[in-house]
Parts: C-alpha cells; sequence; structure tokens
C-alpha cells in the first residue's frame, strides 16, 4: 500500500536575487548557489529586479555593476529605501556586486562601493569561491536577523 503524504520541507529557505543582464552569468551563479535551502530568483535588468524586490524578501542580492535600466547601485540604494518605509523594519540584505576585469583592481571605485555598503564582490565570470562566499554571507545575514553574532 502506498502512501498519499507528502513531507514538506523543514526550515524556511533564504532566497538570493541575482540581476545580470548576461543569461549566462545568471545560470552560472544559480547552478553555484542554489542549494535545498537556497532559493534563487532571477532578473535581467535593474527595472525587473526593483519589481522582484518590491514584491519578495531576499537574505542576499547579487547585482551587476552595470546593469541595464537601472545599474546595480541604484538597485541596491532604491531596495533599501524601500525597506526603509516598511512597517516591519529590518536590516538591508548583504551585496554582492559583479564587477567585470578592467574594473576589478580599481581601487577607487571598490573603496566607493565598499562605503555605500557593499559586501563583496566577484568577477563577472563565476567560480565556484562564489558559493562558498555566499553561503558566508547568508548566514551572517540570518544570525544578525535573529540578532545573534554571525559565527566565523
Amino acid at each position: 500500500m502506498s502512501s498519499n503524504v507528502i513531507e514538506l520541507r523543514q526550515g524556511t529557505r533564504q532566497r538570493v536575487l541575482i540581476a545580470h543582464q548576461r543569461a549566462d552569468v545568471r545560470h552560472a551563479l544559480r547552478t553555484l548557489i542554489e542549494q535545498e535551502h537556497v532559493a534563487v530568483a532571477e532578473a535581467a535588468d535593474g527595472e525587473t529586479a526593483l519589481a522582484q524586490l518590491e514584491s519578495m524578501r531576499f537574505d542576499l542580492l547579487v547585482l551587476q555593476l552595470d546593469l541595464p535600466g537601472k545599474d546595480g547601485v541604484t538597485v541596491m540604494q532604491l531596495h533599501r529605501m524601500l525597506l526603509a518605509h516598511e512597517q516591519l523594519r529590518r536590516a538591508p540584505p548583504p551585496v554582492v556586486v559583479t564587477l567585470p576585469p578592467e574594473v576589478r583592481g580599481n581601487a577607487t571605485l571598490t573603496d566607493h562601493l565598499r562605503v555605500l555598503g557593499v559586501a563583496a564582490f566577484i568577477d563577472d565570470a563565476p567560480r565556484p569561491g562564489v558559493a562558498q562566499l555566499v553561503d558566508e554571507l547568508l548566514r551572517a545575514y540570518a544570525a544578525a536577523d535573529q540578532g545573534k553574532p554571525a559565527v566565523a
């Protein structure tokens, strides 16, 4: 006799938004990031990313710096304004910015982005280390969201 009982996953899934104009980069990032406890949403431009940010809560944003429509910095700042006007205030999620190789080593740019609150930078050609970085940022954000210090 077979059972028709469906087991639901225990715990909540963390959500990551990947906003990049190139589908191959979004796919590579999704492949590296998505796990049983991590759901990934994608956007190809800044307007789509903002629409998703208005309708859903995310625990991490991966934004292309030169995202079409609205660039990654604008998306990050507008999202923070949205969060500031919510009834139940919460800390903004960490932001990872993808940078093309020609500006990756520009200390003036990366220092400015850090001042704005960008948590980390990755290449436009994602590498396997991205999965560990994302996992660390998600853990730290979850711990901070629960009022606990992040475990190093």
